[in-house]
């Protein structure tokens, strides 16, 4: 069974959040196309899923490849223009099945260097959606480079279930929806 979990809020740059709280359990496709915002560009942030602890370079675990799943079943009727992941297997396995789902291909990008990646999507994908993968340490970067803030920390390292849908109109005015996701145990 797939579930979502609507947790927290929008953040905006220019108001105070607004509190959301509400569960979204299904056992087929969920869709999320309503949350999008027409008249911004989307970035789709996640942390990679659930990695083997050996090795500088690990793969996902048998749960990490669940997730990734999960993670495609989520955004499948979400028309992704883009893929994004860093140059590790456990990120490139995250993003694979939802770029392999849509047609795509994922396309390396350096987390160290944010204004290249947010510019090209704001230039190449306006008004789309993009999938972009990272890591407990750069995603809270990323959120904080989109929203002009310093607002999100880094992810706890037992955490890989948190979805952020981020709708920038520009570098630093955006809203942020925080969901969860993952395969839910019986």
């Amino acid at each position: 069974m797939l579930f979502l979990l609507l947790i927290s809020s929008f953040f905006s740059c220019e108001k105070a959040p607004q509190i959301v709280t509400n569960t979204v359990v299904s056992t087929d496709t969920l869709t999320l196309p309503q949350l999008l915002q027409d008249t911004a560009t989307t970035f789709l942030l996640v942390r990679h899923a659930e990695k083997e602890s050996i090795g500088s370079d690990p793969n996902l675990t048998p749960d990490g490849h669940a997730r990734a799943e999960a993670l495609m079943r989520v955004l499948k009727n979400i028309p992704l223009s883009a893929v994004f992941s860093t140059n590790y297997n456990r990120t490139q396995q995250t993003a694979l099945p939802t770029a392999n789902d849509q047609g795509l291909s994922v396309q390396s990008y350096d987390p160290a260097l944010l204004d290249p990646l947010v510019d090209g999507v704001l230039q190449n994908h306006p008004g789309g959606a993009v999938l972009v993968v990272g890591h407990s340490n750069t995603i809270p970067g990323l959120l904080n480079f989109l929203t002009g803030t310093n607002a999100y920390p880094d992810i706890p390292d037992s955490q890989f279930d948190n979805l952020y849908i981020v709708s920038v109109y520009e570098k630093g005015k955006a809203t942020v929806l925080h969901l969860k996701y993952g395969v839910a145990t019986p």
